[in-house]
């Protein structure tokens, strides 16, 4: 039997890419915050903010070397913040191709 890691879409690999994330708190309040990937895919990413989103929260994902943006969703959540940043893992809905590429 396979485990959970068998089912992703691509492997992980470690990035430090800057990025920004845009949606609502868990109190509704706008949020937007800029921090940097730890770990990518083709579909999402390992991030870690202070602020504290719920799962399944739509965010817009901003790769500030390109420009680029995507869509997501909060697809998990750390059970409690470690030095006050939650970690998170983004699922992205359609990216572009190479959205998490360090160049124009």
């Amino acid at each position: 039997m396979g485990s959970f890691d068998d089912k992703r879409v691509s492997p992980r690999i470690p990035a430090k890419i800057p990025i920004t994330i845009e949606g609502r708190d868990a109190d509704t309040n706008p949020v937007r915050e800029e921090t940097y990937t730890l770990l990518i895919n083709e579909a999402g990413a390992l991030i870690a903010l202070a602020a504290n989103f719920r799962l399944n929260e739509g965010v817009r994902v901003t790769n500030l070397l390109t420009e680029e943006k995507a869509e997501g969703r909060i697809a998990w959540r750390s059970a409690e913040p470690l030095d006050a940043r939650w970690s998170y893992g983004i699922a992205l809905f359609d990216p572009p191709p190479h959205f998490w590429r360090q160049t124009k």
